[in-house]
């Protein structure tokens, strides 16, 4: 319940606050004739972390605590008093809290609403610029210092220093703006200072035989130079923005005054600080590690507001998500090009502090850049930890002068970069992608198509870390398998962001890429196997592979790898050098081909003067391969192989002929003989070798590995391709559904 407060209190409640102290008299009616009376109970919550801020508060009586939680831990930031005010993050618009505040003690708080207070605003800076002006900057301010104790507060360093000591310590800090790409610390110069990160990234680096090597990077919370400040040392490494940042430094001077102060604590908290940092086992305790993206249309027909509401569709289910683009900077600022304000300009140290505050609250933020290089565009630049572009697949692949210009801004930057090829609703497989990519530095691409969510969702999971791969191993007929794999993880909306498998696997692997329904690639895959080959004099190998070459053709056609709706690879054995060969690029048919190639069956495929043979003889179910790519996402094996097979054997000692073998088989009085034929023999040893490192693979690379029952169907058993299929599938059905349970739990 709040009610007005009446025009008698104005003075005495306003004239001595911190927001507005000082202010012209004239001014006080104004503030106070928006002004709302809020009782609040002992204990209660007047505002959670999360919240959507929807005003400010001053104190008039009790007392009021300031927290942040952080990987579920509460840390207490501050104390407020009778006259404090907080909760003043709205002036930057509206936004999510990054503190909660409850009430220690019955409290009586002045209220002011965000509506009202933009009210102000627009009065302010209308006929009393001067004043806003003040008001504006001591809420910048305000957030400075809010954001100094959030650092501190999660900083290994300062911990668990008290209150008292951390409000002092804040007094003597100074602190600053960093550009990006600008050398915060040189190597081998004498280290006089504490620095610690407010906001930001930092790169430590440095020069090893003409190379750059980084060391790490650190953010938010964390600090630099804790043992040049207690010795006479020089720096060891070069330390670079890599974002434009936020900084706090502590001299060597303003160091010792504390520890006189208070050097029990400060001795304690050093000293647990450098053992840690001496046991290598770094741990990083950023208030939220936010994930940056700056987004970039290069084609005019494409709207930058439907793409950034795409993507914050998706990305909102890896936290809290927002767009940030020069319209919204200049609305929330009540100012007409605040956005287009350059690194040096009086307004970058507020912008920049928002900046820093919008990205404690959101867990991502998409920076949208201006059509054209400007103030904005750069910033969302320096801003950005991916930057991400997107094209419309009908546009001419040639750079533009604004895409030019992009990427002469980005020429030395190590920063990840995305392309998305715009697609319509009906395009059935991309083509001509070769032709984007071979001019432009990209890290990875993806095909999209305009309003298709689960596009936007791949794209998502790749950009968060949260890709999904899935590997399927070599094994003849008992491959289908994978096919009910496949389909168990579309009916358990299991997404596949990335595939790739070896021999079979590599099969079935493509026809997922292509997007084929199960029932497809069934068809399409058994009509391959069961065309045969034919057999030739055996120089190079029993079988000439003309037909399974010409098989693959029909299949793939000339689809490239780069043009699939899928991440895909495939795997195989170079002999010529002894180790795998992972094809990702070119032809498809060509990379499915050189992965089924069983040496002794199949002639090897022959690239660069190299023969290239089935993988399954170095490794099998390739998910190491797979864990390159997806380095922090999940990765899912599948093995259709039985690490025993070809058992119970008759005993042929001493020699057998073929003659002998036939001669069995067709005299009905003879005991029946147990021996695989060639083709088996040849299959299964050469997979041998990627069957033995089995184990490892479990342990090392994949987040699941499956290994289906179904040994009981030779690997030549094509004809039953239909059965091995269901097998897999209502395998697949019962333990993905258990890992989906472990994960949610």
């Amino acid at each position: 319940m709040t009610e007005p407060i009446t025009p008698h209190e104005y003075v005495s409640i306003i004239r001595d606050n911190v927001l507005f102290f000082g202010i012209d008299i004239n001014v006080l009616p104004v503030i106070a004739s928006k002004l709302q009376k809020l009782a609040v109970k002992k204990d209660a919550f007047i505002f959670k972390q999360n919240d959507d801020v929807k005003g400010l508060y001053l104190i008039q009586s009790g007392k009021v605590q300031i927290a942040t939680c952080h990987n579920n831990k509460i840390y207490v930031l501050s104390h407020a008093l009778s006259n404090h005010v907080f909760g003043e993050f709205l002036l930057l618009g509206d936004g999510i809290r990054t503190t909660s505040a409850i009430a220690l003690e019955e409290s009586e708080l002045l209220y002011l609403s965000i509506h009202d207070f933009h009210e102000l605003v627009a009065i302010f800076s209308t006929q009393f610029p001067q004043q806003f002006e003040a008001i504006a900057n001591r809420i910048t301010q305000r957030l400075c210092w809010n954001q100094i104790s959030i650092a501190l507060r999660l900083s290994p360093l300062f911990l668990e220093l008290s209150e008292e000591i951390v409000r002092t310590l804040i007094k003597e800090l100074k602190t600053d703006s960093v550009r990006a790409n600008t050398l915060l610390y040189q190597k081998g110069v004498n280290s006089t200072e504490l620095c610690i990160v407010v906001d930001g990234r930092f790169q430590i680096s440095k020069v090893v035989d003409n190379e750059k090597i980084i060391l790490d990077v650190v953010g938010r919370g964390e600090t630099i130079g804790e043992i040049g400040v207690l010795c006479d040392t020089v720096r060891t490494a070069d330390i670079t923005a890599i974002r434009d940042s936020i900084v706090s430094r502590l001299s060597r001077e303003s160091f010792e005054k504390i520890l006189l102060l208070f050097p029990l604590e400060i001795n304690r908290a050093f000293s647990k600080n450098i053992a840690h940092r001496l046991s290598h086992k770094k741990k990083h305790n950023h208030a939220v590690e936010t994930f940056t993206i700056a987004l970039i249309i290069l084609s005019p027909s494409i709207s930058s507001r439907k793409i950034a509401k795409c993507l914050t569709d998706e990305l909102k289910n890896y936290g809290s998500t927002s767009v940030v683009d020069s319209e919204m900077i200049d609305r929330t600022f009540g100012r007409k090009n605040t956005a287009q304000s350059d690194f040096t300009d009086v307004g970058n140290n507020a912008l920049l502090h928002w900046l820093a505050e919008w990205e404690i609250a959101h867990k991502n933020v998409i920076y949208v850049v201006d059509p054209e290089v400007n103030n904005w565009t750069l910033r969302c630049l320096r801003e950005s930890d991916h930057i991400v572009f997107v094209t419309d697949a009908n546009d001419s692949t040639v750079q533009k002068p604004f895409e030019q210009q992009i990427l002469s801004e980005l020429k030395d930057s190590s920063k990840k970069q995305t392309l998305l090829i715009m697609h319509n609703a009906e395009k059935q497989v991309p083509d001509s992608t070769t032709k984007w990519l071979m001019s432009r530095k990209i890290e990875l691409h993806h095909h999209v198509r305009y309003d298709n969510q689960h596009d936007f969702g791949r794209v998502a999971r790749f950009l968060v870390g949260k890709a999904v791969g899935l590997v399927l191993g070599g094994g003849g007929a008992r491959g289908f398998a994978h096919v009910g794999v496949i389909r168990a993880f579309n009916d358990l909306k299991i997404p596949i962001d990335l595939i790739g498998g070896n021999s079979m696997g590599a099969i079935i692997a493509a026809g997922s890429a292509l997007q084929w329904e199960h029932k497809e690639m069934i068809q399409r895959t058994l009509k391959l196997c069961l065309g045969g080959d034919n057999f030739t004099l055996p120089f190079v190998s029993l079988l000439s592979g003309k037909k399974m070459a010409e098989g693959l053709r029909n299949m793939f056609g000339d689809v490239e790898i780069e043009d699939l709706w899928h991440h895909f690879f495939s795997i195989s054995c170079n002999i010529s050098r002894a180790k795998v060969m992972v094809h990702h690029e070119g032809s498809l048919t060509q990379a499915v081909l050189n992965s089924n190639s069983p040496p002794g069956l199949f002639p090897p495929q022959v690239q660069n003067g190299d023969l290239l043979v089935d993988g399954a003889l170095l490794n099998n179910v390739p998910v190491d391969v797979m864990r390159r790519y997806n380095e922090s996402g999940v990765v899912i094996g599948i093995d259709v192989n039985a690490r025993e097979d070809l058992l119970n054997n008759t005993n042929i000692s001493g020699g057998i002929s073929g003659w002998d073998i036939l001669f069995n088989k067709l005299n009905p009085f003879s005991s029946s003989m147990t021996i695989p034929n060639i083709a088996a023999i040849l299959s299964r040893s050469s997979m041998i070798g990627g069957i033995s490192q089995r184990k490892k693979m479990m342990e090392g690379y994949a987040d699941l590995y499956l290994q289906l029952s179904v040994n009981q169907f030779s690997m030549m058993d094509y004809k039953s391709a239909e059965k091995i299929a269901e097998i897999g599938y209502q395998y697949a059905l019962i333990e993905l559904q258990n890992w989906l349970d472990t994960q949610r739990n």
